[in-house]
């Protein structure tokens, strides 16, 4: 017979003749497939819009000076040997007063020396050609992109307002920007105009430069830095766009890891697919084996059956990945502007290759979990497999190897995890994640036994309960693979669960200690884009003037270069009420050291990051050159997984000449109202809509909402997961109520009630989710301590101490146990039916 018409009569029709199992199946696959192919499509187009910002501004540049530089300067820097080409720019982000929430990142461009640099088009509304005159007589006249137009209604000529710090001022359409996969919210104008409308005449806030021998730039970057103050950065645009990608690579790949999940619970799942088609297809395998079909190829047939299901899941869940994008896109865009750095992600874009990826794994994973069921039909003899009063069950004796295999697997799981911390190789931490998950996997026929063993001894009296918690055991070999299936998402929802509950408690102690002011002030922009604008000292002079305000605080920051890294600094000049807690105690002592002269404290992951230690010293570039400081300790900080360097107010003041603030805190007068205070400042103050006030529960409910939106993928990762895993519960009770088909016929035929039957199997339901709800949360509890104390360290840098939140669990486990049970109702009313004459003939 032909081989194809063989695959079509043997495989793809039995799949039509059973649609709803064939379509579970599918969707078991496509589940996992869908997950996986969304995180990565989601990844990838956040890091084409990471790199695309950095791109559109800094074009074809080979080199690029970041930092507070007089423009001055400038036409010294265009005469340095060796460098062909040089460009000033000016960067602002501005908010828009009729557009709640919304930004523009306007960019100040020279049209003399861009030409050489420039990735994107000015053009004229209406015309491909640039209009030079509009464009240097038109002080309010700005490049904007086609969909911020069409999103805000704006036509050739219309205006709209920006915020610059306190003052408004109006815009007017006049060209369009023509950026490929440039950000919508970027905008151009001339550089003189965008000085004078910002205040900043004079300044710029980077130089693009195009160099002779773009491979070795060392030359010419000791010649800039001659003439450059020494707190401007030189670096290559490839190497930013590396660092903004490395800043968010912990992040994706935590997800990516998280999407691997539904991949590794639809093995099981495949596995009881092609065992649930053994079962069935009993008098086949035997018809086939008597006509001289050798052990080959019925395996072949069965592998050729989970290759039907998983082409058809692939496809499918290739589709419902791409859609499945669109939402985690907007979700990972917010995070990644919350956490490190201003971005829209605005375009999906599919990386083809993770497409072929995808479909391997997707085909992968259906062989290997077909290849042990297909292994048992093809071992099975012809007499044995046309007999259908004889199952096909093997494993009832318990195999005490897989006791040793666990045992194996929690050692691996902490000698992974140690090496992990130890040797700060972040791959390791996601082999003790793996270990962790497997180790409860093999736990589970030594659960399932147990368990079933001790039930059916407790109630020894209660024929339908023992009988099912016996047949919980004769099937130990099929039942422990859907329990492990089961609990490996239950692991992953507990364990996430754990994390997210440890850290939020670890997040409010901390803001327990560090928010303690009464009132935090800053700018709208500051909102948006992070500390880049400054507050008036006109606002810090009327805030001051208050009687309820006991004391004030302020704060900013700025980047500084670090052993050859870019680290953000903080200049704090803090309340007494308001000290961090420091690393390995001695907090009083640490903060008189970093009181001190020339010291500096470090946040925990940055001392992760760059190896710093408490009493060591580091080199700081400043306006007066670069100078030593004393790390006086390392700090507990959640604010960013990059790390912060904090100075005192006076020590800044030693050698950078700039009394700007970015934000202010008040500590209010005992009996004072908060309330009334924010009143009088929103309201008294002109220009206060330029800030946002804010009072000590608004900004904790700012906190907790970036918390939670941080969260929402896994969130919708981890239900996913736990909807494939019930699939396993409904495709494991079909198998078993096939296979036992005659007992079932003889308990009808001995008066069982169709009530007893339907009890019997909804028994057998509760207790594989019990066990599978045992198993995961001792699973989900091992991997919560491997999330918190190896991955979240080896990534994040964040010391997490591990809480327990038995009062959530266990409500989850009440629930996955009653969700179980329903999902046994199909197959246990399937058992309910008359008994089929058939099945008690096959008996003879």
């Amino acid at each position: 017979m032909n081989p194809l018409r063989f695959f079509y009569h043997l495989v793809v029709r039995d799949a039509l003749r059973h649609p709803i199992l064939t379509s579970i199946n599918i969707l078991s696959v496509a589940l996992g497939v869908a997950v996986y192919l969304a995180i990565q499509v989601t990844n990838y187009s956040a890091n084409r819009a990471l790199a695309a910002s950095v791109d559109v501004i800094a074009g074809r540049a080979n080199l690029q000076a970041e930092g507070e530089i007089d423009d001055a300067i400038f036409p010294e820097l265009q005469k340095v040997p060796g460098c062909v080409a040089a460009t000033p720019l000016l960067e602002k982000i501005v908010t828009l007063p009729d557009y709640q929430g919304e930004y523009l990142h306007l960019l100040g461009v020279d049209p003399f020396t861009d030409r050489e640099f420039r990735t994107f088009e000015v053009k004229k509304l209406g015309s491909q050609k640039m209009d030079s005159d509009r464009w240097f007589s038109d002080p309010s006249a700005v490049a904007v992109t086609k969909q911020f137009a069409q999103s805000h209604h704006l036509d050739a000529g219309s205006t709209f307002r920006v915020r610059l710090g306190e003052t408004v001022k109006s815009l007017r359409v006049a060209f369009l920007l023509d950026a490929p996969e440039g950000d919508s919210h970027l905008a151009a104008m001339d550089i003189g105009w965008l000085q004078e409308l910002s205040g900043d005449v004079g300044r710029l806030t980077s130089v693009l430069f195009r160099v002779s021998d773009p491979l070795d730039p060392a030359p010419v970057i000791g010649r800039l830095k001659q003439l450059l103050p020494p707190t401007v950065s030189m670096q290559t645009p490839q190497s930013r766009s590396s660092q903004v990608e490395k800043m968010v690579a912990g992040f994706q790949l935590n997800l990516s890891a998280l999407s691997m999940a539904s991949l590794m619970v639809g093995v099981f799942l495949i596995y009881n697919t092609v065992s649930a088609s053994v079962v069935r297809r009993r008098p086949e395998i035997g018809i086939l084996r008597s006509l001289g079909v050798s052990r080959t190829g019925v395996r072949a047939l069965f592998l050729a059956e989970a290759a039907f299901y998983s082409i058809c899941g692939v496809i499918l869940g290739i589709v419902l990945g791409l859609v499945l994008a669109t939402r985690c896109i907007g979700i990972v865009s917010e995070t990644i502007s919350n956490l490190y750095v201003l971005t829209s992600i605005e375009q999906s874009y599919v990386p083809w290759n993770q497409i072929v990826v995808v479909s391997v794994l997707g085909l992968v994973t259906g062989c290997v979990g077909a290849w042990v069921p297909a292994a048992q039909a093809a071992k099975l003899p012809p007499l044995q497999a046309l007999n259908l009063g004889l199952l096909i069950e093997r494993g009832q004796q318990f195999r005490p190897w897989t006791l040793v295999l666990f045992i194996a697997s929690i050692f691996l799981v902490v000698l992974s995890g140690w090496f992990a911390l130890w040797w700060r190789i972040r791959i390791l931490s996601f082999a003790s994640a793996a270990l962790a998950l497997l180790a409860a996997c093999l736990l589970s026929p030594s659960l399932t036994q147990g368990l079933g063993s001790l039930i059916a001894t407790i109630f020894s009296r209660q024929y339908l309960i023992r009988l099912s918690a016996q047949n919980l055991v004769r099937s130990l070999y099929r039942n422990s693979v859907t329990s492990a299936a089961l609990g490996c998402a239950v692991a992953l929802l507990v364990s996430v669960s754990i994390m997210i509950f440890s850290f939020r408690l670890t997040l409010d102690r901390w803001m327990g200690r560090r928010l303690v002011a009464d009132i935090f002030v800053t700018t709208t922009e500051n909102q948006i884009a992070g500390f880049d604008s400054f507050i008036s000292p006109n606002l810090i002079a009327f805030l001051q003037s208050f009687p309820e305000v006991e004391s004030m605080a302020s704060y900013r920051e700025l980047p500084v270069t670090i052993k050859g890294q870019e680290v953000t600094l903080g200049v704090t000049m803090e309340s007494p009420k308001n000290s961090p807690e420091f690393v390995g105690g001695g907090d009083a002592e640490k903060e008189r050291a970093w009181h001190q002269p020339n010291s500096v404290i470090a946040s925990e992951p940055l001392a992760r990051r760059l190896g710093l230690k408490a009493g060591q010293r580091i080199l700081i570039p400043t306006p007066r050159g670069d100078k030593e400081f004393n790390v006086a300790g390392i700090f507990y900080d959640y604010t960013s997984d990059q790390g912060l360097l904090m100075m005192q107010r006076q020590n800044f003041g030693r050698f950078w000449a700039d009394r700007r603030v970015q934000a202010v805190s008040l500590y209010l007068r005992p009996g004072s109202s908060v309330e009334a205070v924010l009143e009088r400042a929103r309201t008294s103050y002109p220009g206060a809509e330029a800030y946002a006030f804010q009072s000590n529960r608004e900004l904790r409910g700012v906190v907790e909402r970036i918390f939670d939106q941080t969260f929402q993928v896994t969130n919708l990762l981890r239900g996913i997961a736990l909807a494939v895993a019930i699939i396993g519960i409904v495709l494991n009770l079909t198998v078993i109520v096939k296979e036992r088909e005659r007992e079932i016929a003889v308990l009808r035929s001995l008066g069982g009630s169709s009530f007893q039957l339907l009890f019997l199997i909804l028994l057998e339901a509760f207790f594989l989710t019990l066990v599978a709800v045992v198993l995961g949360i001792i699973g989900g509890c091992a991997l919560a301590i491997v999330l918190t104390n190896v991955i979240n360290v080896t990534f994040f840098g964040w010391t997490i101490p591990v809480h327990f939140p038995w009062t959530d669990i266990a409500p989850i486990g009440a629930l996955l146990i009653g969700v179980g049970v329903l999902a046994g109702l199909f197959p246990a009313l399937v058992a309910a039916r008359p008994s089929n004459l058939r099945v008690l003939r096959s008996m003879v």
